[in-house]
This record gives structure tokens, C-alpha cells and sequence, in this order.
């Protein structure tokens, strides 16, 4: 659990840093203000859930993926929502002015990834679904279908085996 925890830390840091750090130099000082600042976080939100927790590429993770991307964008908007009413102030970074933590590209898209990536992490337990849809204690068939025969052969066939059982224990 605990190395589920550093690696959506350290996949929310990168992947927010990232961002804001492209959101930065492509739009100037304020990339995060008004609606805009919205749809960035619901990008940000959509690119975690796309590789955290079971990432895209992995073997049958086209569905959940694209389920974690949509409610990634979702719960992206929300975050950043809530995160506008923190009164923490963030200074200069890396040419981004001073800014509330909600209105930072660094901070608020860091917080958003990070936050998105913990719980994806958290939330996936690494097993990989069982193969041919059976319980793995599921008991073996004991006879073969017969080819045709109907039940009283079978019922015959699975008398013998009986019979042979018993007969092999000393009874």
C-alpha cells in the first residue's frame, strides 16, 4: 500500500507539474483564471485517470481507463472548485507570479493529479482478473459427456467409476 501511495504521488507531481509548467509557457501568467481554469483541470483529470491506477496499455484496461478518464474530469472540476476557497497563497515558481493556490498552474494542477493519482493508486489492487470466468476451487467434471447416449449412460458410466473407486480403497 504504501508503494501504491509514492507512485501516485509521484505520478500526480509529474503529470500536474508537467502541465502547468506547458500551460505556463504556452498562455502566459494567468492560464488558470475564469473557465479556462476549468477545462484544464478536467484535461488534467482525464490524463490520470488514463495512467494511473491501471494504466491504458495495460491488458484489459481500455474500459476502466476510459471510466477513470471520464470521472477523472469530473472530479478534476470539483477539486479545483474547492481548491479556489483555500486561502494559501503560493509564491513565484519558475516564472508563474504569485497566485492563490487555486489560481496557481503549478499548484492547482499538482494538487489535482495528485490528488487523482493517490486515490487511483489506492484504489487499484494489482490482481489480474481469472481467466475462463470459473472460481478457481470450482470441482473438476468427474466423466466425460457421453456422445449421444443419453442420461441412463451416463448415470452408468458414473456407477462404474463409483465402483472402481470403492474397489481400488479395499471395500
Amino acid at each position: 500500500m504504501l508503494k501504491r501511495l509514492v507512485v501516485g504521488l509521484l505520478i500526480g507531481i509529474v503529470v500536474g507539474a508537467g502541465l502547468g509548467y506547458g500551460l505556463l509557457q504556452l498562455l502566459g501568467d494567468d492560464p488558470m483564471s475564469g473557465a479556462l481554469g476549468y477545462a484544464f483541470a478536467a484535461g488534467t483529470g482525464v490524463l490520470v485517470g488514463l495512467v494511473a491506477g491501471k494504466p491504458i496499455w495495460s491488458k484489459g484496461a481500455l474500459v476502466e481507463a476510459g471510466l477513470k478518464a471520464v470521472v477523472g474530469a469530473a472530479l478534476a472540476c470539483g477539486i479545483l472548485f474547492g481548491l479556489r476557497f483555500v486561502p494559501f497563497t503560493l509564491p513565484a515558481i519558475a516564472g508563474a507570479g504569485a497566485a492563490p493556490l487555486g489560481r496557481h498552474a503549478f499548484g492547482a494542477l499538482m494538487a489535482v493529479a495528485t490528488l487523482l493519482s493517490v486515490f487511483y493508486e489506492i484504489d487499484n489492487d494489482g490482481a489480474e482478473p481469472k481467466s475462463g470466468g470459473k472460481a478457481a476451487g470450482a470441482p473438476k467434471r468427474i466423466a466425460a459427456p457421453s456422445s449421444g447416449g443419453g442420461a441412463a449412460e451416463d448415470l452408468e458410466g458414473l456407477e462404474e467409476q463409483e465402483s472402481g473407486a470403492k474397489a481400488r480403497r479395499g471395500r
